[in-house]
């Protein structure tokens, strides 16, 4: 009699998550990934939150990350980190690579995992639909399967010959107790209340926060009675914000989430990014910022853009939702008047609201790290 013994098999999971935001859903997509019947350890790239969730980190990179031309001088860095991942590819193959947002890096990590024959899924798809459409065909070569966020990148990936399945939005991961007092809920309804919402880079910050307050300034001209509030989701941001506030100007800085600033707001000033789909859950009526040189913007930007709008809620309403300033090239005025313009016409801003609830209600459902969690499975090998 032949007893047979089955050692179980630990699947590695190698990920790559290049900032904060992606450290974040990084670290919920791990827990996922423990819940399978499988034995799965998870090695990679990211930050602390990955590392608190049982990830074995190669290298931190939140503490690194940057966008367009403030990662210049972090180029040898990278080139050097892409080559230890090469050789940790080759020395010790993961079972599947798993690619988180921030193109610019993970499609290198996704080709060298592809040449060493590594299954890669990429989570958080590319907005290629939005600029970038040429660089269709490296993701084709690079990617098994990409996880899309948002409901049309489905349709649109596959028409192009990517094998793509929406997700969720991981931003509603968590189901959120709407009804329940929030951290500005002791505050007396004051009318108006505005959310100033820089963003949660520190070059978004240093572009955006003195202009927003120089807007607000205005707004309190007209409406002395004016609260203004912000969040911050770091001890360094909460730092950099506080030393930063006009003395004339009176700002609540909570450390605390943007779905809690715009609970209670009567209207948001926000940087663009996905933070407009957290005021957006909130029905909150918002004005979108982004900052971008305007030579940049006239040479380079706008030739890039394939969209007829530039805000993540814009494009998604297919129109101009939200006023968006994209470039805001300064225009403090010009904000300040569509902001009071907003604030003067109760009808414009429930108008907002119902068409923001009717805009995000599709994508307010948990369960995008427990979909990707599935289609990283289905990527494994059979032994």
């Amino acid at each position: 009699m032949y007893i047979v013994v089955v050692e179980e098999v630990t699947r590695t999971i190698f990920i790559s998550a290049a900032e904060a935001s992606a450290d974040m859903h990084a670290a919920k997509l791990i827990h996922q990934l423990r819940k399978e019947p499988e034995n799965v350890q998870c090695e990679g790239l990211g930050g602390e939150a990955m590392a608190a969730a049982g990830c074995k980190l190669l290298e931190n990179l939140v503490n690194r990350s940057a966008m367009l031309t403030h990662a210049i001088g972090q180029v040898f860095f990278y080139r050097k980190l892409l080559g230890r991942v090469k050789r940790h590819f080759a020395q010790n193959p993961p079972d599947v690579v798993v690619a988180i947002d921030s193109p610019a890096w993970n499609f290198h990590v996704a080709l060298a995992a592809k040449k060493v024959g590594i299954p890669v899924l990429y989570y958080i798809a590319p907005q290629l639909w939005a600029w970038g459409v040429w660089r269709i065909g490296k993701l084709q070569s690079r990617v098994d399967t990409l996880a899309c966020i948002l409901p049309f990148e489905e349709s649109w990936f596959r028409e192009r010959g990517i094998e793509a399945q929406y997700v969720g939005h991981p931003l509603f991961d968590d189901e959120q107790e709407i009804s329940s007092p929030g951290p500005w809920s002791e505050i007396s309804r004051e009318f108006p209340t505005v959310a100033l919402l820089p963003g949660s880079r520190k070059h978004e910050i240093q572009q955006l926060w003195k202009p927003m307050q120089e807007i607000a300034k205005n707004i309190q001209k007209e409406f002395p009675q004016a609260r203004f509030l912000t969040s911050v989701s770091s001890e360094t941001n909460e730092i950099l914000l506080r030393r930063n506030v006009e003395e004339s100007l009176a700002v609540d800085i909570r450390r605390t989430s943007v779905e809690a600033a715009t609970r209670y707001a009567d209207l948001a000033l926000v940087a663009s990014g996905t933070a407009t789909l957290e005021v957006a859950a909130q029905n909150c009526p918002m004005i979108i910022l982004y900052h971008v040189p305007w030579l940049q913007w006239h040479l380079v930007g706008r030739w890039l853009m394939k969209t007829s709008f530039l805000s993540l809620v814009n494009i998604l309403a297919d129109r101009e939702l939200a006023p968006e300033f994209m470039p805001f090239g300064g225009r403090i005025q010009e904000v300040t008047d569509k902001a009071l313009s907003l604030l003067q016409d109760d009808d414009q801003r429930q108008e907002m609201r119902i068409a923001l609830r009717d805009l995000v209600e599709p994508i307010l459902k948990p369960g995008a790290a427990a979909q990707t969690a599935k289609l990283v499975k289905d990527l494994l090998p059979v032994y």
